[in-house]
């Protein structure tokens, strides 16, 4: 029979490292969401609760879009070539939220994959994880909704208030952003359970929904109008596709994350199953973001070009290709999946 949410959360509690001298580092996935931080800070504060010292290692600083959750910085460490081996010294275990492979973790990965004692929760139907200590739910809306079962779970086995009202409100982001404010297919009965759980334990549902979905700027307006300018309809109208460039980006004056939303508005066409908006970055990486209604599977679309996700919000990315030239691949590719399905 397959383990249950309670039978992993005990398993794992008795799986922390004894020595409390050695770290647990928590890794997201990189480019970093609502999702994937909230759901890694509550694991991180907890954590430093049952007395070990516990960081959240990034790739890069939390995005200015997501500052408003007020994270402490004594719980984040940034990666850079110089400090790898002092973090990986410190080590004990490595604990994987929202993504199962280092792949996934940008400047971050081989401090994971070298990692002699690994944890991982996640909820992409495409993780694959390599440990016997893993837990993936592809049905749950969101990472944070796992964690939160987990630490309700290690509050009885420890005796200690591990959820607060901080950590409530990081977990709240985690669901708020991954079900699109309870709106996304994959949210459940048990989705507004555990939030009525959280906001009992004092989580601010108003606040989170307006810095996730509704505060703006200037440049974020401008670099929208320039995208929904330029998209195009393919295959009946069934895909919907924009790019985001460089260029773009600087005339808008655009801050970074500006173009989160846009592939939404595109899927949101009646006639739309699947929409992607591309994006150059200043590495020379293509990254796409991909939103599908019934009858297109983002998450296993998305593994053609060596992504992943879920079956209705996906992403991938391109290399070694000009953005009109990876554009053209995804139309083409996009083509061929709906005359398959």
């Amino acid at each position: 029979m397959p383990e249950t949410m309670s039978e992993f959360s005990k398993r794992v509690f008795a799986y922390l490292p004894s020595d409390k001298e050695k770290e647990i580092q928590v890794f997201p996935h990189a480019r970093v969401d609502g999702d994937c931080i909230g759901t890694a800070v509550a694991l991180a504060a907890s954590l430093e609760k049952l007395g070990y010292s516990s960081r959240v290692i990034l790739e890069c600083e939390i995005p200015p879009r997501l500052s408003f959750m007020n994270i402490p910085g004594d719980l984040l460490t940034v990666v850079s070539p110089e400090t790898q081996e002092e973090i990986f010294a410190r080590q004990g275990l490595a604990f994987a939220v929202d993504c199962s492979e280092g792949s996934r973790m940008g400047a971050c990965e081989a401090l994971f994959e070298r990692a002699e004692k690994k944890v991982v929760v996640d909820h992409h139907v495409s993780s694959a994880p390599k440990t016997e200590y893993a837990y993936v739910d592809g049905k749950s809306a969101s990472c944070a909704e796992l964690m939160y079962e987990i630490l309700k779970e290690w509050e009885i086995s420890s005796g200690k208030a591990l959820v607060d009202q901080k950590t409530a409100d990081y977990l709240m982001v985690g669901i708020q952003s991954d079900s699109g404010k309870f709106s996304y297919e994959n949210t459940r009965a048990s989705s507004f359970r555990i939030a009525a759980e959280l906001m009992e334990r004092g989580a601010n549902v108003t606040d989170n929904a307006y810095h996730l979905f509704d505060e703006t700027c200037e440049g974020k307006v401008r670099l929208h109008g320039m995208a929904m300018a330029a998209m195009e309809l393919h295959c009946d109208g069934k895909v919907a596709i924009t790019k985001i460039t460089l260029d773009m980006m600087k005339k808008t004056n655009a801050p970074e994350g500006a173009a989160d939303g846009i592939v939404n508005v595109l899927r949101d066409i009646d006639t739309v199953l699947a929409a992607f908006v591309v994006r150059e970055s200043e590495n020379g990486e293509l990254r796409v973001n991909c939103r599908t209604k019934v009858g297109f599977d983002a998450a296993d679309f998305a593994q053609i070009f060596g992504g992943g996700g879920h079956h209705r919000a996906a992403g991938f990315s391109g290399k070694n290709t000009d953005i009109d030239s990876f554009v053209k691949k995804i139309i083409e590719e996009a083509a061929s999946y709906l005359e398959k399905t």
